[in-house]
């Protein structure tokens, strides 16, 4: 009996030392393969009566420190939102440019300023025209170039949600699937290891996208739900996710009036009731979102605040000068001489204007042609206005609004049009005119009579979303710095812009060409003080000059950056350390499985003996017998 026992004690032997030999096999062949946990083979006493009768091992166990492994999940989905956060970061610190390298939009401000300065220095030298309108004309391409790079990236992010969301239902089909297959395995006997590896690496690809919570049923199947209580994994259910990405994003498309979020089991009917955007918190998935919807629309905010207060201090100043085009004929198809860049959609609307505004018509030199005009101070309407002028023109024009509300006025080619406030000097000569512009019935005040109207403008803003283009106190002004360009006549004829004012007592004027109030004035615009609101996610309230302005954007987005890189470098190494604990827990150790080859083969070795001796043995008691 007891050799028979030997004998069976032997033979589990060979049997359990062959499986460890070929669990030890799998180990090294994986040695470097960072998504395979070790193998272990769990030995146990087999009895049989209960007599020892020698060793089972069934299970092969997978060498895992869960405790771990949660920690480098949810560290994963920090370190990717933070990784998110700083790639987008980075490129607009890079947009910006350095002062270092005199590269940064405050350096364009001041180039274009200094060329002001030169300009009300020497106003008769024709080349300042070309050099000042030539720096305007740069500065708004570069103001056009940031605008629309934060676009693109918005658009970028929204491109990168839909590549992680695609992913992102890929892993959960995984899962999915493979909490389906492990409960049939495991009633069959059959290994599972490898399967929650897979398991394993799909989770830690999810880990990545969104921060998530996930537990282990008794059936060996992982359920995961988001932080807020989502489901997306339950047994062999997986929830079904959809995004609706955006191929042209504009500064006026926002979440969720037009962009788009995440859909939970929407079943191609995504709504409000069915958004769970809110709800995807942590991972890559919450900086995409935070990125397209939050970061970049403040940056757009801060150059629409610019872009504005350039606009409208430049213009104000150089609606004050004479140097309104020469006539362009007035015919019918003639093209304006000057369109203002006001769209008035009532033109018997009440207009207050604050002091008389007197007209006259210059020639080429700048000489007065014919008498003076004047629209008296009082209550009037635009469309009186519009009259007036037309009167005081005669033969020599005609004033008229367009289709879109807009006072075109039209002369003949051997004259120009320049108007005159008679304001308080306190307030640079401009009248006040009162005018409810955004249709909420409350009067706005408006510096300067051209100026209004718009028709001396320097700088011009597109029309956004609507007919009625963006200028003070109308239209959206969200997204003009993305359309503000210089003035189209005046790029082709630098010479009009605006250098002095009339000078003279009413009602003789002239112009002459040494004036350069209107250049000098230009230039101190870039000197002065200008309150910029606080940014939410940007700039707290500030007052500075347009050029310091600039370096506030610069400075904040700098900063911001260099946070995120030191929250970065952290977060890196934090996730790295524990990534190499859970290495050294489930990882292959090649020395160890090498020893464990030595080890195995040497009991395999004496298994096989003890059954050569055993059989020896048995047969001396056959002989004897």
């Amino acid at each position: 009996m007891s050799l028979n026992v030997a004998l069976n004690n032997a033979l589990s032997g060979l049997r359990v030392n062959q499986s460890a030999l070929a669990v030890t096999s799998t180990n090294l062949a994986n040695v470097n393969n960072a998504n395979y946990s070790r193998k272990v083979l769990v030995q146990e006493t087999q009895v049989i009566a209960g007599v020892g009768s020698g060793v089972t091992a069934d299970t092969i166990r997978r060498n895992v420190n869960t405790l771990i492994q949660r920690d480098f999940r949810e560290e994963t989905s920090t370190l990717s939102s933070i990784q998110t956060e700083n790639n987008y970061l980075a490129r607009i610190q890079q947009m910006f440019g350095t002062v270092a390298n005199k590269n940064s939009v405050g350096d364009i401000i001041d180039n274009f300023s200094a060329a002001l300065e030169r300009l009300g220095s020497s106003p008769e030298i024709s080349s300042n025209f070309f050099t000042a309108i030539n720096s305007a004309t740069t500065l708004t391409d570069r103001i056009q170039s940031m605008a629309n790079t934060v676009q693109d990236e918005r658009i970028r992010a929204d491109q990168e949600i839909t590549k992680a969301v695609a992913d992102m239902e890929l892993q959960i089909a995984i899962i999915a699937e493979i909490n389906g297959t492990i409960p049939g395995q495991s009633a069959q006997g059959l290994p599972i290891g490898d399967l929650e590896d897979k398991r394993d690496q799909a989770i830690n690809t999810l880990a990545k996208y969104v921060d998530i919570q996930y537990f282990q049923t008794e059936k060996n199947q992982i359920n995961i739900l988001t932080k807020s209580g989502h489901t997306l994994i339950s047994g062999g259910f997986s929830a079904d996710l959809s995004f609706r990405q955006t191929t042209l994003i504009t500064a006026n498309e926002s979440y969720p009036a037009i962009l788009d979020g995440i859909h939970l089991n929407a079943g191609g009917n995504p709504s409000t009731a069915n958004d769970v955007t809110s709800g995807m918190g942590g991972g890559k998935l919450e900086s995409l979102f935070k990125a397209r919807d939050t970061i970049l629309p403040a940056v757009t905010n801060q150059l629409d605040q610019m872009a504005e207060k350039l606009r409208d201090e430049v213009n104000r100043v150089h609606n004050r000068g004479a140097n309104t085009p020469m006539g362009k004929g007035t015919a019918a198809l003639d093209p304006a001489t000057t369109l203002g860049s006001r769209s008035f959609s009532n033109t018997a609307q009440t207009l207050t204007i604050g002091s008389d505004v007197n007209m006259v018509l210059l020639d080429a030199n700048g000489a007065m042609v014919g008498g003076m005009g004047s629209i008296t101070a009082g209550a009037t309407t635009p469309a009186a206005v519009q009259a007036q002028i037309n009167t005081f023109l005669g033969a020599n024009g005609s004033a008229a609004f367009d289709a879109n509300g807009q006072l075109e006025i039209k002369l003949n080619s051997n004259v120009r049009l320049a108007f005159k406030d008679t304001g308080a000097a306190t307030n640079g000569g401009d009248s006040i005119l009162q005018f409810d512009a955004d249709g909420d019935t409350v009067d706005e005040s408006y510096n300067g009579f051209s100026n209004f109207f718009g028709l001396n403008d320097l700088f011009v803003t597109p029309q956004l979303g609507s007919t009625v283009p963006a200028v003070a106190g109308q239209g959206s002004q969200t997204g003009i710095s993305s359309g503000i360009i210089v003035r189209a006549d005046l790029v082709d004829q630098p010479s009009g812009i605006s250098r002095g004012s009339l000078s003279g007592t009413p009602p003789n004027y002239a112009l002459g060409p040494g004036n350069n109030d209107v250049a000098l004035g230009l230039a101190g615009v870039f000197e002065k003080n200008f309150t910029f609101s606080g940014v939410s996610n940007g700039p707290d309230t500030t007052s500075t000059t347009l050029s310091g302005y600039a370096g506030v954007m610069l400075s904040y987005s700098a900063t911001v950056t260099q946070a995120s890189d030191n929250s970065l470098a952290f977060q890196t190494s934090l996730t790295g350390d524990l990534e190499i604990k859970m290495q050294n827990e489930s990882g292959v150790n090649m020395d160890e499985e090498l020893a464990n080859l030595v080890i195995f083969q040497n009991a395999y070795n004496a298994a096989a003996r003890v059954i050569t001796v055993t059989g020896e043995m048995l047969d001396t008691i056959i002989e004897l017998v």
